[in-house]
């Protein structure tokens, strides 16, 4: 289940990756349009990926914090809880 919880994640934040080849695209764009001088050009690519790292991160929280809720609310027991469970089998067993 955590392997497919992870392939969404990475799936679902594909869509929000931004690469720089596709942030200079966006600001040559941009120049073109005169909306951003060319000078500023390299300064306004940087801002671009460091928004969309930021967006990236928040995502990611977003997600592991929803994720978690539900699986607190269906009751699956997480990886800590089965290595609660192993260690008192283990101490069972050595009773024996």
């Amino acid at each position: 289940m955590e392997g497919f919880i992870e392939r969404m994640l990475s799936a679902g934040l594909g869509a929000f990756a931004l690469t720089k080849e596709k942030a200079e695209n966006i600001v040559d764009d941009l120049v073109k349009k005169g909306k951003v001088a060319k000078k500023d050009q390299p300064e306004f690519v940087k801002k671009l990926l460091e928004k969309g790292k930021d967006t990236r991160a928040e995502i990611e929280k977003i997600v592991e914090n929803t994720t978690r809720d539900v699986l607190n609310k269906v009751n699956i027991p997480t990886k800590s809880d089965i290595d609660a469970l192993m260690k008192k089998i283990e101490k069972l067993e050595k009773k024996k």
